[in-house]
């Protein structure tokens, strides 16, 4: 298992950004443009948030999104200025199925309220790494 990986940035919410990601996602329940669709925080994550594929070393030919989760505890809203930290909280090699090993990743993200320090949001995105062969190591 690797060493967690800690990262922080700053990310601020921009009408311009959440009105964009909306009709994206064609979410229709629009709050008056103010808050942002349930699943913007991935928009943060990506775009702000430094390359999580680089960081930890894995290949992108073979990597796919296993999951994302997000836990919140009020609404991000246009205007919001966030403070993001992540961290590596999983990370294990499996064997797969048809042979071969699966790198299991989750990354854990808090963005907190820069003024306030209040916590608005938790995501939780898992990403696998398929290898190929019978051995490897998590990097």
């Amino acid at each position: 298992m690797a060493a967690p990986i800690p990262r922080a940035w700053r990310w601020p919410v921009e009408s311009t950004k959440v009105r964009e990601f909306a009709l994206a996602v064609r979410d229709v329940h629009l709050h008056d443009g103010d808050v942002a669709p349930p699943t913007f925080p991935t928009y943060g994550l990506y775009a702000f948030g430094p390359s999580l594929v680089a960081e930890l070393g894995l290949d992108l030919k073979r990597v796919l999104h296993g999951e994302e989760e997000y836990q919140y505890v009020r609404p991000l809203r246009v205007g919001d200025r966030l403070r993001c930290t992540s961290r590596t909280v999983h990370d294990e090699v499996k064997p797969r199925r048809g042979g071969g090993t699966m790198r299991v990743v989750m990354v854990e993200t808090s963005m907190q309220d820069e003024e306030t320090g209040e916590l608005a949001v938790t995501c939780r995105s898992t990403i696998l790494e398929l290898r190929e062969g019978g051995g490897g190591e998590a990097g």
